[in-house]
This record gives C-alpha cells, structure tokens and sequence, in this order.
C-alpha cells in the first residue's frame, strides 16, 4: 500500500498516526481509502452563514472532483450555534483541526488565480493533476477562504440548498411561509441587517464599495412603496432582519401586518425563503448574497454602495482579473457598456437609489413573472394553452375524438 509519507515528504511515524487515526472517528471507516477534503472555517471560531457557507461550497466541489469526504467547516465553536441547525457535534473542530495539522496539500488562493479557470472545481482539477493527487491512495486537502466569491462556486448551490433544507425546524418553517401565500401572486422578501455589528449609514454617506454597512431604513420603505404602487394587491412582502426592533416593526405593519414569525432556528429558513422570492431587496451582507446565489429571480441592491467605473456599476470594483475577489468582468463590460441600453435592458441584480424609483427592465421582468405565475396558464396545475401557442410548428396535431378514429391537422391550419 502507498504510503501518505511518500509524497508528503513526513516520517514514517506521521503516516502511522494518520492511519491509526481511522480507528477513532467514523469518517476514517478504511486505512486503504483516506482521500479528505477539509473545508477550513473562516477564523478561529467560525463566522456567519453566508461568509462560511461559500467555503463549504468549495469544500463540496473539491471533494466531488476529487473523490474524497468532506469534512468541514466545524460549527462547535461558532458563536453563532449553527451546530444547532445542522446538528453537529460540538466537538467536531477537533476532527478538522486533526486533520489540518497532519501532513496535507492545501489549495490556496495564489493556486486559484494563476489556474487558467473561473469555476472551482476546474481549479482544482488543474491543480490536483499537476500535483498527481489522482494517482494517489491517501490524501488530505484543504480549501478555505471567499477568493473568488460567488461565480467560482456556482455548481455548489443545490449542495449548499440541501443542506439548508435537512437543516433542523427548516422544512416546517418554510412550509408555514409558502402555505399561506397566494400562489398568483409576486413574492417579495426583503431583507434588512439592523444589528449593531453593521455601522450606520446616513442617507447622504459616502459608502461605494463599504461592506458591512446598515442601509437607511427609508430606502427598503422607498422601495416596497415604489412595489406596491406598481402591483398593488398582485404582491406581497416578506420581512427578514437580524434585529426585529422598532424599525422592523414599523416596516412589517405597513407593508405585511400578518407576517408571522418562524418558530424555533430560523437562520436556514429564512435563507431558503429569500432564495425562493420572485424578488430580493438585499441589505449590504453576504447572508442578502447567498440567498440571490441559491435564488434564481432578481435583486435589488442599494446603489450608492456600489462601485462606478465608466459608467458601470459593479458590486466588486473593477480589478483587471475576474479570478480576484473584486474585479470586473470583462465580458460584463463588453455586455453592458456604452453601447448597450442600460436600464432599458433587463438585468438579475438591480441598483435602485435611494427615492426607490425602480429601473425600467425590472418592471417589465417583473410583470412577466406575475403572468407565469397564474395557474391558470399553467398546464400542471390544471390550466389551458390555446391552439396555436406552438407557432412556427410544422407538425401534424393529432385530434382526437370521442370515437376510434384519428384524423390530423397541419398547425399551419390552426
């Protein structure tokens, strides 16, 4: 059997106490087959949701192209008590520590940006086959950081969505939300970090390219106004905030007086809500971040806080290599420049000023939705499509009748 000592460089008393350690935890079920990935959490104790969650992203795209079990992050430490959510041990930074301090590769930010790829895991597919990992028996790999943000990691949102949904009180939680809105209409979910550990913004601050600032509470106001007067009673508002304060309270009452709140751990299932919103109204966080990732509709953002260049907005500022954590991408440039239509085009993330006035395309996007949502124009849930919706087809239609007989119309007819 190869011997981890043998491309690791370490004594032969190291490989016997990686070896031995298989005894002791269940994850090391067989000395023949240790291949680990450790996604590393973010600090000595962990941070929050959405800053941790994109190094588990990395954690699962490194152990899916590598073959080998995940471990990590830990969340016995964190002072969040997400170990609650995911029903962790507490004691499970002892496994991840154990193994970053045995003999390991570790897949670093300087190997991201000088690979020739975007996406993580054909980093780390270049990387590991310049290091001969895939002809290896035994090996551990860590992965840890956010270099790269949320494009690198894109293939990891239904791994970081099941996670949210095995996650504990997260299934009856979302359950009670979606039960009890009405399907025709649009779902916004608003999303307003009011903690003390974000600092205040004014309303004439100058914040382009801050991170972790609160944003005024008159522009979520501004914005839901601008909403409801456009929609009227076609939409309905959903509220998320760390701090349910005056100022939550405020909002909620004039906008969704019947809002509930979850029961029980929250922190998944909030997530997965503002993931499943036909809109997000995102506060300057990477928890308002991850949602729009999972998500697949639009999002507004405060647009005094993003970067401008050349008439460009970015959210990560305009660096030459999109492969840095901030950076512009070339091919947005090329796609959105002076030469396009701006707002008159349509858009997945939206700056909005602080008045609220909603962009042009969001509204035309949004009105659309609002129609795809009718079940009635849905055949699933018993709705109709008139004869001829398929234009452009030249094939027979088979028509058929109450007797045996089959006779067939060209749709060119029809």
């Amino acid at each position: 059997m190869r011997r981890l000592g043998e491309f690791a460089g370490q004594s032969e008393l190291q490989v016997a106490n990686l070896e031995s350690a298989a005894l002791v935890y269940e994850p090391f079920k067989s000395v023949y087959r240790m291949k680990f990935v450790v996604a590393c959490r973010r600090n000595r104790y962990g941070e929050g949701l959405g800053n941790e969650m994109i190094t588990w992203a990395k954690g699962s795209i490194a152990s899916e192209v590598l073959n080998a079990r995940l471990v990590g992050p830990s969340w016995g430490l964190n002072p969040r008590q997400y170990w609650r959510n995911f029903r962790t041990s507490r004691v499970d930074i002892v496994v991840e520590e154990f193994l970053r301090h045995l003999p390991h590769f570790s897949f670093t930010e300087q190997d991201y940006k000088t690979s020739n790829h975007l996406d993580f895991g054909l980093a780390v597919k270049e990387w590991a086959i310049e290091r001969g990992l895939f002809r290896l028996k035994h090996f551990i790999v860590t992965v840890d950081g956010m270099y790269g943000g949320y494009r690198c990691v894109w293939t990891a949102r239904h791994f970081l969505m099941s996670k949210l949904l095995s996650s504990k009180d997260a299934v009856p939680n979302v359950y009670r939300t979606m039960s009890g809105l009405d399907p025709r209409k649009l779902f916004v979910a608003v999303h307003m970090r009011l903690g003390e550990d974000f600092a205040a913004a004014d309303s004439e601050a100058y914040i382009r390219g801050e991170f972790n600032v609160r944003i005024p509470i008159n522009w979520y106001t501004n914005v839901c106004q601008a909403l409801l007067e456009e929609f009227g009673d076609r939409i309905e508002f959903r509220f998320f905030s760390d701090k349910m304060g005056l100022e939550f309270r405020e909002i909620v009452a004039r906008f969704n007086p019947n809002q509930q709140i979850g029961r029980g751990l929250t922190e998944c299932s909030d997530l997965i809500l503002m993931a499943e919103a036909d809109l997000r109204v995102c506060s300057i966080s990477s928890y308002s971040m991850m949602a729009g990732m999972l998500g697949f509709g639009p999002y507004l953002w405060y647009e005094p806080q993003l970067h401008l260049h050349d008439g460009l907005y970015s959210l990560w500022g305009c660096q030459t290599s999109p492969r840095q954590i901030k950076s512009l991408s070339p091919e947005g440039v090329e796609v959105t420049g002076p030469n396009q239509s701006g707002f008159g085009s349509e858009f997945r993330g939206y700056p909005v000023v602080r008045d609220g006035v909603l962009p042009s395309g969001l509204i035309a996007q949004l009105h659309r939705t609002l129609a795809k949502k009718d079940p009635l124009r849905d055949l699933l849930r018993y709705g109709c499509v008139p004869v001829g919706s398929h234009a452009n087809s030249t094939s027979a239609i088979p028509i058929l009748s109450c007797g045996s007989q089959r006779s067939f119309v060209n749709s060119r007819s029809l």
